[in-house]
């Protein structure tokens, strides 16, 4: 595997070009912090979008593996049988070209073309990710640009996987998560998708708007909105610590999610809602979204190690 290393002052990172460009580690070396959960690939990778921050497109799932975009049918393979979904696309496995690089910063691109085209998507478009370090942290920038004649879908998303108790010595009872939060969108919790109710928030996500969700021992797994300005934040009330993690207002949409509520805390940026194709919703109010014919659209994501509570 192509695993390239960058560092700035305090912090590092790693990022796996085989492995869609994904960071696989982020760490603070003043504050003995990992911030980012990391793959031990000798051990092997038991969920690969449960390392690191994988890129998903498209992003989370879409029903029937298939839906119909300017009278054309979009057919993906059914990657998640057990709900006949297609599930997060596979652009997080696929390899990456370095294109620029230095100590402190990388940015790596993938190309899909007509005679390498991204599975069965029928649009050539590329996907250009820069990571940069710098003393404020770390800066993620996501371009796409449709390369071909028609309008191109654009359904992207993140699975940023964080270490719930990001130092070395943070207990978890210590540990609260922050959200900024508009409205939930209920799901059938038997396929994980939205069923057209958006209920007022439940006790999950009342703590997670006011900052006192405790990551461990509540298995979770709760889609919303977000709200201005885009923030999630993972403090360590025993260090007073705060890993704030920053999108830009082109990815309104969350998933929360924790598995075991043992280890890791997911906080999934998204550009549009789940199955926003096929969505109870209106697509606008969904998300979905598309690029017209050589458009790009960027994203930007920041993460950051700082003293003090930044919640709220």
């Amino acid at each position: 595997m192509d695993i390239i290393s960058l560092r700035c002052g305090d912090y590092s990172a790693a990022i796996n070009l085989t492995r869609g460009a994904n960071c696989i580690s982020l760490r603070n070396e003043r504050y003995g912090a990992a911030i980012l959960r990391e793959p031990d690939y000798e051990k092997g990778v038991d969920n690969p979008f449960l390392y690191g921050m994988p890129i998903l497109f498209p992003v989370n799932r879409v029903s029937g593996a298939r839906f119909m975009f300017e009278g054309r049918e979009y057919v993906f393979p059914v990657n998640e049988p057990s709900t006949g979904c297609h599930l997060h696309g596979m652009l997080h496995a696929v390899a990456f070209e370095c294109i620029e690089r230095s100590a402190s910063h990388l940015v790596a691109r993938y190309c899909a073309t007509e005679e390498k085209p991204y599975g069965c998507f029928p649009h050539a478009f590329d996907v250009t990710l820069t990571y940069r370090l710098s003393e404020d942290g770390f800066d993620q920038t996501l371009e796409v640009t449709n390369r071909s004649e028609r309008n191109m879908p654009l359904l992207m998303g993140f699975h940023t996987t964080f270490c719930a108790a990001f130092t070395q010595t943070s207990r978890r009872e210590d540990i609260r998560l922050y959200a900024d939060l508009s409205e939930e969108f209920e799901r059938n919790m038997e396929n994980y998708l939205p069923t057209g109710n958006k209920p007022a928030f439940d006790e999950v996500g009342k703590a997670l708007a006011a900052g006192t969700f405790c990551p461990f021992g509540q298995p979770t797994s709760k889609h919303y909105r977000a709200a201005s300005p885009y923030r999630m934040v993972l403090y360590d009330a025993g260090r007073d610590l705060s890993v704030v993690y920053e999108n830009d207002e082109k990815l309104p949409f969350r998933l929360i999610y924790n598995a075991n509520a043992d280890e890791f805390i997911c906080m999934e940026p998204q550009t549009s809602l789940a199955n926003s194709p096929n969505s109870p919703f209106s697509r606008d109010e969904a998300g979905f979204g598309y690029l017209l014919p050589n458009e790009t659209r960027v994203f930007r994501s920041h993460i950051s190690l700082a003293e003090g509570d930044k919640r709220g």
